[in-house]
């Protein structure tokens, strides 16, 4: 008699049945991201022991199943409470990471990577499904078994995709939401290695599967989720947010350099100071040659990171008064001969100047031709901190006329933002719009005004939209025409020529990809082309100090100076640009003839 025949009745032989599903030979990503548990069977390392402790709760480390090249971490959770509600998904929950001897760590909040998930669709064709899949320490899913889960204990499997390097390694526990404080235990790396070669390989050549012999659908689920009070994984927002956070904090952490300051980091006056307590020097050079930190402090910088260097300088030399000078650093010259006052000056910012100028700074010596920083303050609302310093410099009656007559210009652009990028205008002198469209070539009477949505042309369309320029009068003493078009024309030399007999007439384009350049025509022929709106050098025209080109700190609009400057090129003294300037304003179309285009 057979051992079981007295438990059993006899049965039919069981008759062929179809084959649901084959093991198939490994595939790249075996074990990658869980335990081969269709062909192996694990070495058992037993370690059991108390890994953290909260006043209620319990971690204990069962022991590993090591596998030919991973681990999987056993931990069981004994909790001699339970509080509802306690185990939602939290930051603060329960934390685990192993400490490897290379300095390297893995934890259980790594974060997840989105894997792809090769599967044959119904057609037979080659799909491939993406999924967020864990990394690190990775939590797997126990399933429904009872004997995974009771009311106070819970066990937590942790997969590892590779064995622990040879070395010391140790196991990190903590858990916030349990008053479990971080606790470390030792991990024996070299008995897990030396495990690795006992796993059993229960099938060690598997045949891939005969696709006659598959069954046409086959799925099967048992899940239910790794335990819910693990911390998750941060997101991508979340650890943007740390890594912001601790540049922030390490960015005022005491150092004795100036690197790493970026052109805002000059505005940081708790920055700047925290470099001086580390011992940075106020006098040395940063970046371009003779470049100080005052200077960049006073070029992007503000009143508040000012004064901190050239108090901390002052208090170096024994003094506490900020007028002495200490390192000789208020009246250095970079390498395009200007001090930090020229800089201040060019931002028009009182508080940086007024710093400067009682530090002892050099007010009036020319630094780019006849240009100091009191010229250029003195042009300024500013103007009253530098006119009674000794040396101060008037500026003739013409000077002073030919401010009056840019500023004039600049203001009838108005104080509203200006849409310059990819603009091309072009100011003509005294032509009206009848004029200016009959020598672009149209007739006026075919051209009435017509508001920009109601254009001939789809501005969507960038090669149709260069055909068509629009044409404005504007008033003025003497007053004229602009022609305007998101785009290069209203600057082009055929365009200007066509206008310019008998008058002169003056193109600007914004260009997107940078640079501003103009154009200027007299008499059907162009004599000038230029880049404008730089920083002047000593060289340039006069005209381009008058336009304030030299001012960063300004309260009219970005590119009234530019358009300001082409008015005065061209002869212009017009009343109000703001219209002019706009591309929303109606105006009249014209459809450049094929000779005056590109």
């Amino acid at each position: 008699m057979g051992f079981f025949d007295d438990l059993v009745l006899p049965e039919e032989p069981a008759g062929e049945r179809a084959v649901l599903a084959s093991l198939r030979p490994p595939g790249e990503d075996e074990g990658r991201y869980a335990p081969p548990v269709d062909r192996f069977a694990p070495a058992r390392v037993p370690q059991l022991e108390v890994v953290g402790a909260g006043p209620e709760t319990r971690v204990l480390l069962t022991g590993w199943s090591v596998w030919p090249r991973s681990v999987t971490l056993h931990l069981a959770v004994f909790r001699s409470v339970r509080r509802q509600g306690a185990d939602a998904p939290r930051q603060s929950g329960l934390r685990v990471g192993l400490l490897f001897s290379d300095g390297r760590r893995v934890t259980s909040l790594d974060g997840k990577v989105s894997r792809g998930i090769p599967f044959t669709g119904p057609q037979g064709q080659a799909r491939v499904a993406r999924t967020d899949q864990a990394v690190g320490l990775i939590p797997l899913d126990p399933g429904l078994h009872p004997f995974h889960r009771s009311l106070f204990k819970t066990d937590v499997d942790l997969y590892l995709a590779e064995l622990p390097p040879p070395g010391e390694a140790e196991l990190v526990v903590e858990w916030p939401d349990e008053s479990m404080a971080e606790t470390r235990t030792a991990v024996d790396a070299a008995t897990l290695r030396a495990a690795s070669s006992r796993a059993l390989e229960v099938w060690p050549d598997p045949e891939p599967p005969e696709p006659a012999r598959q069954s046409g659908s086959f799925a099967t689920m048992e899940t239910s989720g790794p335990p819910t009070f693990l911390a998750p994984p941060l997101t991508g927002h979340q650890l943007e947010a740390l890594r912001r956070e601790e540049e922030a904090r390490q960015r005022c952490v005491p150092r004795a350099d100036w690197q790493q300051m970026s052109y805002r980091d000059w505005g940081d006056a708790d920055l700047v100071r925290a470099r001086l307590a580390g011992g940075a020097p106020v006098a040395t050079t940063v970046g371009r040659p003779g470049t100080t930190p005052l200077h960049l402090a006073a070029e992007w910088g503000t009143a508040e990171a000012v004064t901190a260097l050239l108090t901390h300088g002052a208090a170096e030399n024994g003094s506490e008064d900020i007028g002495k000078d200490a390192y000789g650093v208020v009246d250095a010259r970079d390498h395009d001969e200007h001090t930090p006052l020229w800089y201040a000056a060019r931002n028009v910012d009182e508080g940086t100047v007024r710093a400067l100028i009682d530090a002892g700074a050099d007010v009036w010596t020319p630094q780019s031709g006849p240009w100091s920083p009191g010229r250029l303050l003195s042009t300024t609302p500013l103007a009253p901190l530098v006119r009674d310093l000794p040396g101060a410099v008037e500026p003739s009656a013409e000077e002073a006329a030919a401010q009056q007559r840019a500023d004039a210009l600049i203001a009838a652009f108005g104080e509203e933002r200006l849409w310059t990028e990819g603009l091309g205008i072009c100011f003509v002198r005294g032509l009206g719009e009848d004029q200016v469209v009959r020598r672009l070539g149209a007739d006026p009477a075919r051209c009435p005004r017509e508001a920009p949505d109601d254009a001939p042309f789809d501005p969507a369309d960038y090669d149709e939209s260069l055909r068509y320029v629009g044409v404005l009068g504007v008033d003025g003493a003497p007053g004229g025409c602009v022609i305007t078009q998101d785009g290069y024309m209203p600057r082009d030399d055929a365009v200007l020529k066509a206008i310019s007999a008998g008058t002169a007439a003056y193109g600007v384009y914004f260009n997107p990809k940078g640079g501003t350049f103009g154009t200027l025509a007299r008499d059907g022929e162009v004599v000038e082309s230029e880049e404008i709106g730089l920083s002047p050098h000593a060289s340039d025209p006069a005209a381009f100090w008058t336009f304030r080109f030299w001012q960063r700190g300004h309260a009219f609009p970005h590119g009234a100076d530019i358009m300001a400057y082409a008015c005065a090129a061209a002869g212009l003294s017009i009343d109000d640009g703001r219209d002019a300037a706009g591309l929303q304003a109606p105006r009249r179309w014209v459809e450049l003839p094929a000779r005056l285009r590109r």
